[in-house]
């Protein structure tokens, strides 16, 4: 458990700096050194501690003074977090590692989506092609899977083909496509259901805090992936507490 929070740590650091690269199309993405975003100033070993080197430095870059935002060590603590929950719960399993990897993908794009309201296809679309490829390691449930990301696709198109674009953007047909993947026919509308359940929640908060107006959009995908995460733990049984509570059975 310690050693996967640690490795959740080190992701979590390479993710805060892979989303601005690839945001900003800016060289080096994966071998360039990494730099304050304000002055940039090339970060040093102690100055890439995760988490650590954040707290220690009071949250400001040593050179320029300017503050470093929360969403550096934030960042990383999710990862951990998820990575060490993931470990828990699918260690035994031979899927452990397909389960890191869509674990990885899943997070990368929901702060992504946090940060700059984007989803970006150079994340994306490994992520679709992780989830497919598994389907081929379960050849007995490949139409289930099929039909869970035709659901998640197809929920998105339709909202997008409706409003013109005006509701989703097509980036989220891309994370009901890849969720539904992961999820399958039997877990996908729950998923999503959930997934709208964090949205309207998150937006009473932001409204009731004048964070942001009414009418004003909040990134689904935020809300797309933790559902995402959240269900591949404990899917069937939030859909068996659900159905106990509230389905009237005759």
């Amino acid at each position: 458990m310690i050693a996967a929070g640690y490795l959740g740590l080190c992701f979590g650091s390479f993710a805060t700096m892979l989303i601005p690269r690839l945001m900003f199309d800016e060289a080096g993405i994966v071998t360039g050194r990494s730099m304050c975003p304000k002055c940039k100033r090339t970060l040093g070993f102690f100055d890439l501690i995760p988490v650590f080197s954040w707290l220690f430095s009071g949250g400001k870059c040593k050179k320029c003074g300017k503050k470093i935002s929360i969403f550096y060590p934030l960042t990383e603590l999710v990862f951990a977090l998820f990575f060490m929950l993931m470990t828990k719960v699918f260690w035994e399993t031979p899927a452990y590692y397909w389960i890191m990897g869509i674990t990885f993908f899943a997070l990368v794009l929901g702060f992504y989506d946090a940060r700059f309201q984007v989803v970006d296809r150079r994340v994306s679309f490994p992520a679709i092609g992780l989830a497919a490829l598994w389907m081929f390691f379960r050849p007995g449930e490949i139409t289930d899977f099929l039909i869970g990301g035709a659901i998640g696709a197809g929920f998105y198109a339709l909202q997008w083909a409706i409003s013109k674009g005006r509701w989703v953007g097509a980036g989220d047909i891309e994370l009901g496509l890849f969720m539904g993947l992961v999820l399958g026919k039997e877990l996908i509308l729950g998923g999503l259901f959930l997934s709208y359940i964090f949205g309207s929640l998150t937006a009473v908060i932001m409204m009731a805090s004048g964070y942001i107006k009414r009418g004003g959009k909040l990134p689904m995908g935020v809300f797309l992936m933790s559902a995402l995460l959240l269900f591949m733990v404990w899917g069937r049984d939030m859909i068996d507490w659900y159905t106990d509570q509230f389905i009237i059975t005759f």
